[in-house]
């Protein structure tokens, strides 16, 4: 009898849980890695819910979702081609953390957050590791990201730092 009421009420709580709860997997890493490597800005902004928040060390203030579009796009016009390569995940539930690999050649304008100061290309390239926090929703939308990454190697593979 004890084993019948344990069974049901798991079955009822598993059953009760909105569609696309379930945690999130590999699938939703390798949407990730797809859409920022397609420089699809549209395919990028549907990675997030409305309520993101993006926390990465260039801007003084967290990205919202109306921020992340021109931010993002900036990007891919500095660096029309990088590329984030994902080697390794760990997944929890609905957080993952990503070990990335980013590349890229300055080649066009890069307007820093924080100043404002816009700077053209300079034809050289930067590879550096990066982590990614990401907690997503139950529809595997990404409600927060904390970008990690060394801003000083960036900036003197750039040329921009001695």
């Amino acid at each position: 009898m004890k084993l019948t009421l344990a069974a049901t009420v798991a079955l009822a709580a598993f059953a009760a849980q909105p569609a696309g709860a379930e945690p999130i997997g590999k699938a939703d890493i390798q949407r990730w890695s797809e859409a920022w490597n397609s420089h699809d800005i549209d395919k990028v902004t549907a990675l997030f819910s409305q309520d993101v928040v993006i926390y990465q060390p260039e801007n003084p203030k967290p990205l919202d979702h109306a921020g992340l579009r021109n931010f993002f796009s900036m990007i891919f016009r500095a660096y029309p081609d990088f590329h984030i390569a994902v080697e390794d995940a760990l997944i929890d539930g609905r957080k993952a953390a990503t070990f990335e690999r980013v590349t890229g050649t300055w080649s066009g304008p890069f307007t820093d957050p924080g100043t404002g100061k816009t700077t053209p290309g300079n034809g050289r390239s930067f590879d550096h590791p990066g982590v990614m926090y990401l907690v997503y929703n139950p529809d595997h939308r990404i409600r927060e990201v904390r970008i990690y990454w060394d801003r000083l190697t960036v900036d003197q593979q750039l040329g921009i730092t001695p």
